[in-house]
């Protein structure tokens, strides 16, 4: 039997497919982010990361953090693959600045401010660890010169300013910079108002914030020190008394400065305004606190210090309480002072000879003592022969007339009948510092007929 046709519209049983949207894939969202329980996942597995790297930074223990997760890339693929590495990045770079990796260290949290500009943290960190290469290049532990040295300071600056910017009323980043001025570039001028701005900001904040930023404190204390030093440095010692006077108030019961240093610098100030027996009593006190290690910088202001009191027999007795071998040149510089003040000015000779033969920096202070003593015994040909090596020797380290080399020189000159010759050399000193001390006198006997 012949079954009838059944006929079936198209769309009976067929659904028209739905229109596709387009999708379209950006730097703010991709396919795969729609997938938010493996996005979490891997979020949480970046936290534990984090947190194991915490775990052994309380032990310091910052070789197995760069062994178990330095580099990102091969030992935490899939959080690179996912961008979620940038914080642990931040970690291994901290890390492997602790281990002196300080290249390695810049690589990685360059990295970091690369993807996120606007992290204080990341400019921070970045900053904080120019500023440590730095640091260990002066203690020679590791080598930087010329011009990778001016473009790590150059690195430290930057970022240290954009942290800064970025935290204004922060203490750390101001103390810091001005370390970086004061210690490794020597320009004390310019590390004054970051240390001024590092004390201000603290001192700005009320006692809540100062609990919540408590951990910035030290530093303030630390910037109250470095301010008092500076000023000193500049020649404002008066200025200088209560800022130390407060830093030793702040500091009595944190102690994150050493009774050695606080008391040092209270007798540099103390020394500075000419108060004598209070720069004794400080620095009699600092020498207590010192370990066999240490003080022998207290031990030459102390001598200094009884030297000014007229006690040269005292300052000797100082002076001689740290071995011969252990004296820097500074040291025997002031020991000569000594033995000169006690009219031993053979014994001081052979001081500043012994000093000069090792110093390759300070050695044109050690040759114009000898050109003095020299000028004072009446060996005149030794006079002109120290002031010319001072001259030189200046002249080669810091290409720059040397001006008590030049009037030791000149003063010689003349002693010996050679006016001609002492005039020249009095005319340069004069044309480079026409204010030196007792200028006026050797022109004075130059013009005698």
């Amino acid at each position: 039997m012949n079954m009838p046709a059944i006929i079936i519209e198209p769309d009976q049983f067929q659904t028209q497919s739905e229109p596709v949207d387009v999708m379209v894939e950006d730097e703010f969202i991709a396919i795969a982010d729609l997938n938010t329980v493996k996005t979490e996942v891997f979020r949480t597995y970046s936290r534990q990361v984090q947190s194991e790297i915490e775990e052994l930074q309380r032990d310091n223990r910052w070789e197995d953090i760069v062994s178990l997760f330095y580099p990102v890339e091969s030992k935490l693929p899939d959080l690179f693959e996912k961008k979620l590495d940038t914080e642990i990045r931040s970690q291994l770079g901290f890390a492997l600045g602790q281990i002196k990796r300080f290249d390695d260290a810049l690589a990685e949290l360059s990295i970091c401010v690369q993807i996120d500009a606007e992290n204080f943290g990341y400019h921070s960190s970045l900053a904080y660890t120019a500023y440590n290469s730095l640091y260990a290049a002066k203690n020679r532990e590791i080598f930087l010169a010329g011009n990778l040295k001016s473009q790590r300071i150059e690195l430290a600056h930057s970022h240290f300013r954009t942290a800064q910017l970025l935290r204004p009323d922060g203490i750390t980043n101001f103390y810091r910079e001005g370390m970086m001025f004061k210690q490794i570039e020597n320009k004390v001028d310019r590390a004054l108002p970051l240390f001024k701005s590092a004390v201000a900001n603290w001192e700005s904040m009320d006692s809540a914030r100062q609990q919540e930023r408590h951990q910035e404190r030290k530093n303030y204390i630390k910037a109250l020190y470095q301010l008092a030093s500076s000023l000193l440095a500049t020649g404002n010692a008066k200025s200088a008394l209560p800022l130390i006077k407060k830093c030793l108030a702040e500091d009595e019961k944190s102690g994150h400065l050493t009774l050695l240093f606080k008391y040092f610098a209270m007798g540099k100030v103390h020394f500075h305004l000419n108060q004598l027996p209070e720069a004794r009593d400080a620095l009699v006190f600092a020498i207590k606190c010192a370990n066999d290690q240490q003080g022998d910088f207290v031990h030459e202001l102390l001598a200094r210090t009884y030297l000014a009191m007229d006690n040269p027999a005292r300052a000797l007795e100082v002076i001689e309480k740290i071995p011969v071998k252990a004296r820097k040149p500074y040291y025997r510089w002031t020991e000569a002072d000594i033995l000169c003040a006690m009219k031993d000015f053979g014994k001081a000779r052979t001081v500043l000879l012994q000093c000069q033969e090792r110093d390759n920096r300070g050695r044109h202070k050690a040759l114009i003592r000898l050109a003095r003593i020299e000028y004072l015994t009446e060996h005149f040909e030794q006079v002109v022969d120290y002031g010319a090596k001072a001259v030189k020797f200046f002249q080669d380290h810091w290409n720059n007339p040397y001006d008590a080399g030049l009037f030791w020189q000149a003063a010689g000159l003349l002693r010996l009948g050679k006016r001609d010759q002492a005039r020249s050399i009095a005319d340069a000193l004069r044309k480079h510092n026409p204010r030196y001390p007792k200028l006026d006198k050797l022109f004075a006997a130059l013009d005698k007929p």
